[in-house]
Order: C-alpha cells, then sequence, then structure tokens
C-alpha cells in the first residue's frame, strides 16, 4: 500500500470525527502507546521507593499525569458530540443497535458505526479503560509519595487496570485495520 493510499485510508477512518477530536484522539493514542511501550521497560515493584526509579520510570510517571489531565477533555469533547446512551446503551437497556451489529458481524461483515452500536460500546470500555488506568496510576502515585501502607495493592491495581487499556488497544486498533482492510479492497 503506497504512502498516499494509506494516508486517504487513515482518513477515511477519521472521516466522521471533527477536526480537533480527530487530532485529540490521535494525540491520546500516541500517548497511551508511548505509556504502554514505556511500562516494557519499567522495574517499578511493590517495595520500590521513589529515590529508585529510574528515568523512564519518570519519564512514564509523568506522561501518565498528562494522560490524566488530557483524558477528560478529550472524555468531555466526544461527549459534545456524542451521548452517554449512544456509549453505554446497556445502562440504558437498550440492546437492539448491538443485536443487530453481531448479526451483521456473524455474517461475516463489518458493521457500520452507529449510535449504540457494538463500535460505540467498544469506544465506551475504552474510555473507562483509559479513567480507570490514570486514575489508578495517579492513586498509586499519591499512595508512594504519601507513604500509605496500601501503594503496594494500588501499584497492583494499577498494573491489572492497565491490562484493560492493552486489551482495549489491540482491540480498537484490530478493528481499526480490519476497516483500513475493507476500505481498501473497495478503493
Amino acid at each position: 500500500m503506497s504512502d498516499k493510499h494509506l494516508s486517504r485510508g487513515i482518513s477515511f477512518l477519521f472521516s466522521r470525527l471533527p477536526p480537533a477530536e480527530t487530532w485529540l484522539h490521535a494525540i491520546v493514542m500516541s500517548a497511551v502507546l508511548l505509556q504502554l511501550l514505556s511500562s516494557f521497560f519499567m522495574h517499578v515493584h511493590v517495595d520500590t521507593p521513589l529515590t529508585k526509579l529510574t528515568p523512564v520510570d519518570w519519564y512514564h510517571v509523568f506522561a501518565g499525569l498528562g494522560l490524566l489531565m488530557l483524558a477528560p477533555v478529550f472524555i468531555a469533547l466526544l461527549l459534545k458530540r456524542r451521548h452517554l446512551r449512544d456509549l453505554y446503551p446497556w445502562l440504558f437497556g437498550q440492546f437492539q443497535q448491538l443485536k443487530t451489529d453481531l448479526r451483521i458481524l456473524k455474517g461475516l461483515s463489518l458493521p457500520d458505526a452507529q449510535p449504540g452500536g457494538l463500535a460505540a460500546c467498544v469506544e465506551g470500555l475504552g474510555l473507562l479503560a483509559l479513567l480507570l488506568a490514570v486514575f489508578s496510576g495517579a492513586l498509586w502515585l499519591a499512595g508512594i509519595t504519601l507513604g500509605w501502607q496500601t501503594a503496594s495493592d494500588l501499584l497492583g491495581l494499577h498494573k491489572a487496570l492497565v491490562g484493560l487499556i492493552e486489551a482495549y488497544v489491540w482491540g480498537h486498533g484490530g478493528f481499526a485495520l480490519l476497516h483500513l482492510l475493507v476500505w481498501r479492497r473497495h478503493h
């Protein structure tokens, strides 16, 4: 696939988003990916004091604090365009679009993104995973800084919750690639 064709494909993936949301999505996505990558090089354990954090560890901490500030802005911007009912239809007892999307998937086709549909639900779960990851990381930092006895538990919680965002990145990225491949077949 040529660079120009790839660029058109990526533009297709983001074509329904307002420009500010597209840019914030790219920034948040890049920051999350860098956080996940940096975590592979970290050696923070439940008994690691702040004085023993490496430059990679500190990068991860400060980038995480940046995400802690950026994530609510991104979510607020997204909720100006979308509604909670779109992202979390099951909270409102609405399952029809989800059932429709699952039938389409069962027929080996990709459903279009619809409010209250599978793509919107996955997006909603990803936003929750992002919030859980950044807030649990901030809680661990507060705990270790203030000498809380629960700091080690908070680190364990953060590491477990990051698993959710990792799963989301793989799933969301995988579906984006599927959509890109389907788009490529038609263009």
